[in-house]
């Protein structure tokens, strides 16, 4: 600096040459200290101290340090700081995927179960028309959900496709004969993700308010059922409509008239377009993930625990293996992509190839959470006839 600036030296300054001082034995880029390749590491750290985000950092170094690359260096330290990956914000949720759109009723449906007033019921809702199927249940167990399903298949027919979460009834044993047995293909969701499979847990909400309001003001649940399933939706006609192909006759006096269906996928395409134009509006695509990929899986406390990437076994749904050796499935959202190392523990080797085999890459740990209970009006007492019944014979 003293003496000139000599020819073909100090590349990575060159550019910044006529921006160097030399004040008090300090090399200076305006106000800033250039700090030599052996102290870089420890400066970094101290830009780091509080375990501030990556803008903070830079906006601090650009303070009072520089160094060819320094941004560069602290988004590195940032990307594989373990407290900093623990403890990252929840992701943005990414675009919608638009599901494929059945040509015709009843092809495609969802499941679900949800527990109200002491009571479970189970929820079928139709993919093309919204039609809403509801059974009331005497447990939960995977038999007394088959019987409701044969009941209700017996009435719109067997569906090519059902979507369900990983609840313990559709992911037995019983529930992959009796797929096999009736020939439908069954899709769950990413566990601990339900916006998965949010046909069934959007016809969830829908009936529960349906059920709470007929309580509170006393009304029959069932007609309030049969008017939301006769109400027209945003293309114009009802869910009973596009399931039946006919007007369903209420309590509400109406003229009926046929009504063709000519433009009616046209319409449907362009509303399901324009709901993912809205929700795309708050929505980012996040890195892709390959197998090997080192991540941390969001829990309740923050991205605690590490794991590698196994493979992708849906679309935005991988199965990964935990740092401890256990293999689990999530939603992309759920897993965050770091810059760490992956080692598996110690107690991962103390499991055999049998107890390997059998875990499912489906298998999820849920957090635990207390029962909550749901205060409703006491339904009205039900006048029953005290005459002597016998029970129908099974077919």
């Amino acid at each position: 600096m003293e003496n000139g600036w000599p020819a073909g030296s100090s590349p990575l300054f060159s550019h910044i040459r006529g921006e160097l001082s030399h004040v008090d034995g300090l090399l200076l880029k305006q106000n800033r200290i250039v700090i030599p390749q052996s102290l870089q590491q420890d400066i970094l750290h101290r830009i780091h101290e509080g375990h501030l985000g990556v803008e903070k950092c830079k906006r601090r170094a650009r303070e009072t340090v520089f160094w060819p690359g320094i941004n560069r260096d602290i988004e590195r330290m940032i990307g594989a700081c373990e407290t900093c990956q623990k403890h990252r914000n929840k992701q943005t949720k990414e675009p919608m995927i638009i599901a494929d759109m059945p040509v015709a009723p009843w092809q495609k449906v969802g499941m679900d179960l949800f527990h109200l007033q002491g009571k479970d019921y189970l929820i079928v809702i139709d993919y093309y028309s919204n039609f809403p199927e509801m059974a009331l249940l005497s447990s939960v167990s995977s038999a007394c959900v088959i019987t409701h399903a044969k009941s209700i298949f017996s009435r719109h027919g067997i569906p090519y496709t059902i979507s369900s979460d990983n609840g313990p009834c559709f992911s037995s044993k019983e529930w992959k004969k009796f797929a096999n047995q009736y020939g439908f293909e069954h899709i769950t969701s990413s566990p601990l993700y339900p916006q998965s499979n949010g046909k069934a847990e959007k016809g969830v909400h829908i009936l529960k308010q349906l059920l709470k309001k007929a309580a509170d003001s006393g009304s029959d649940p069932y007609l309030a059922l049969l008017s939301y399933r006769a109400s027209p939706l945003e293309c114009g006609l009802s869910p009973g409509e596009l399931l039946m192909n006919r007007k369903l006759r209420t309590t509400l006096p109406c003229y009926t008239k046929e009504k063709q269906l000519s433009k009616l996928q046209r319409k449907l395409r362009s509303l399901k377009k324009k709901q993912k134009h809205m929700y795309d509006k708050t929505a980012k695509q996040l890195p892709p993930l390959t197998n090997n990929d080192t991540v941390r899986i969001q829990e309740p406390g923050g991205w605690m625990t590490k794991a590698t990437v196994l493979q992708e076994v849906a679309p935005r749904s991988f199965a990964v293996r935990t740092d401890e050796g256990q293999i689990i499935r999530r939603s992309r959202r759920s897993l965050l992509k770091t810059l760490e190392t992956f080692k598996e523990t110690d107690g991962a080797d103390d499991t055999s190839e049998e107890n390997d085999k059998s875990i499912s890459p489906f298998k999820s740990i849920a957090p635990t959470s207390s029962n909550t209970n749901i205060e409703l009006p006491n339904e009205p007492v039900l006048r029953r006839s005290t005459r002597q019944s016998k029970k129908p014979q099974p077919l």
